[in-house]
């Protein structure tokens, strides 16, 4: 009798994952499309995004920003303290950034909402184009898609095309968040590392590209 509930208890230990193994197979395929679904997002305009291959691609565009030599009146340029960012533009007319630019902002809210540090970060790349735009003297307009206005900024010479390509890529991904696509910690993490590349680039500019003398407190 003990023998016989010992074996019936086995069974029962043993069911459960023959169970779950003959579900899997039988929905393979569902679970499947489940699968890629989480890993694609389609976007207005029918655009399909897979996020793995998009952030691969951004970290590409990173290293190729990265590698472009700075502009002649950047060499030698004091760089201006992160401290002293927002007073900064203020100073100059411009709009503050959201987080003071700095990214870390953006990093601790993507530990616990990952989608919200990517809106936040459109947020703040929306920030640093006009900007931009302001600086460089490149007409916008109220109606300007956030792609139109890089391009602009491309055209009149106040970003590289590399600086072109990795906005448009990092607007890419942030959107797809904001619609809802299931990003990782992890992924919004290595989107938001992309995006402080131009970060500092941005940075850089606010020490060089003004002719009012700035020097550090």
């Amino acid at each position: 009798m003990e023998i016989a509930k010992l074996i019936l208890e086995y069974i029962k230990v043993l069911a459960w994952p023959f169970v779950i193994l003959i579900v899997i197979f039988i929905f393979r395929r569902q679970i499947e499309s489940l699968i890629k679904r989480l890993e694609k997002v389609d976007l207005p305009g029918e655009i399909s995004l897979s996020l793995r291959e998009e952030i691969f691609e951004a970290k590409k565009l990173s290293d190729k920003v990265i590698a472009e030599s700075p502009p002649p009146k950047a060499r030698g340029v004091e760089r201006l303290p992160l401290t002293e960012a927002n007073l900064r533009m203020i100073q100059l007319g411009l709009r503050p950034s959201p987080s003071g630019l700095n990214v870390n902002y953006y990093r601790d809210i993507a530990e616990t909402d990952p989608n919200l540090a990517l809106a936040g970060l459109r947020l703040e790349v929306d920030v640093l184009l006009k900007n931009l735009a302001q600086g460089f003297n490149v007409a916008i307009t109220p109606t300007d898609s956030r792609s139109r206005l890089v391009r602009k900024l491309q055209d009149s010479g106040a970003i590289t095309l590399q600086q072109e390509k990795l906005i448009q890529k990092i607007l890419q991904l942030s959107n797809a968040a904001v619609h809802g696509m299931v990003i990782s910690s992890y992924e919004a993490s290595e989107i938001i590392n992309t995006a402080s590349v131009l970060v500092d680039q941005y940075i850089s500019w606010l020490s060089w590209g003004f002719a009012d003398g700035w020097r550090s407190n």
